[in-house]
């Protein structure tokens, strides 16, 4: 499909879902900046390949907001694809908020995909279009369907260094983390930044391009620590010394089941609201 064809399919969508705007960021569900091809998902859908900015779609406007570094590459790669450059006046600050608020009545729908969305974006979308009647849903993937040949998650191997090159060992990190979750009262953190798993897991892979991290998540408990990881990925010297750390694996994809199961009144979970995904 064309550009203009692919607005098209996404807009039959909006009106068979009576969706009257839909929003797509540029990031993945650890909120990263450089994406795995899977989640590359506006460029895909407009041609545009910078590594920031956000598209929305109604059914008489679709536009790209993004920063000053992009401007230049945003209206050669935009031409002929019915997408139209917006450029952000504030780098960072989610312009499009205040254009959907003009735009949309009492009533309107706005959706996105909670997965691309970090929370304290959605809670803004939440707070500032609710007051106006504006229904928000941030469980709508409408890319899913009309992607056709959508590339898998990435499969490379990962790797942990040795002490001798990082400096400190994963046991330290952890129990310094934890010593500051007993001061701030929380019993659970979990970690959905790549960068920082890394560095806390002592772990390298090859996800993404130019970037040595891993797709995984991080959950530190009471005791322990778990690690959603596609354990593929790991050798079995690598899955032992991560053992003898007090870390255990789980799939990638058992996030959710897990966080369903703590405790309901016993658990106080840090995140950071900027870098964790709507959805999880």
């Amino acid at each position: 499909m064309t550009y203009s064809e692919k607005l098209t399919a996404l807009r039959n969508l909006m009106k068979e879902q009576r969706i009257d705007a839909y929003i797509i960021p540029s990031a993945d569900p650890h909120i990263s900046e450089y994406l795995p091809d899977r989640y590359k998902c506006i460029a895909y859908a407009s041609g545009f390949t910078g590594s920031a900015g956000t598209l929305v779609i109604t059914q008489d406007f679709a536009g790209l907001w993004t920063d000053s570094r992009y401007f230049v590459q945003a209206n050669e790669q935009l031409a002929d694809t019915g997408f139209r450059l917006v450029k952000l006046k504030n780098q960072g600050y989610p312009e499009y908020i205040d254009w959907l608020k003009e735009k949309l009545e009492h009533g309107n729908k706005v959706a996105f995909d909670g997965k691309l969305a970090s929370v304290s974006i959605a809670k803004q979308l939440i707070e500032e279009l609710q007051p106006y009647k504006i229904l928000i849903d941030g469980t709508i993937d409408l890319l899913e369907s009309i992607w056709q040949d959508r590339p898998a998650l990435p499969a490379g191997k990962a790797y942990l260094l040795e002490e001798s090159i990082v400096g400190e060992n994963t046991i330290s990190k952890l129990d310094r983390l934890r010593e500051y979750l007993k001061k701030i009262r929380a019993n659970y953190h979990l970690i959905s930044s790549l960068d920082d798993i890394a560095w806390l897991s002592n772990i390298r892979g090859s996800d993404v391009k130019c970037n040595p991290v891993v797709l995984s998540f991080a959950l530190l408990k009471p005791e322990g620590t778990i690690l959603f990881i596609d354990q593929n990925k790991l050798s079995d010297q690598d899955k032992a010394l991560l053992s003898t750390q007090n870390v255990e694996l789980a799939d990638y994809h058992n996030l959710q089941q897990t966080l369903e199961n703590l405790p309901a009144n016993e658990s106080v979970v840090l995140l950071d609201p900027k870098r964790t995904c709507y959805a999880v």
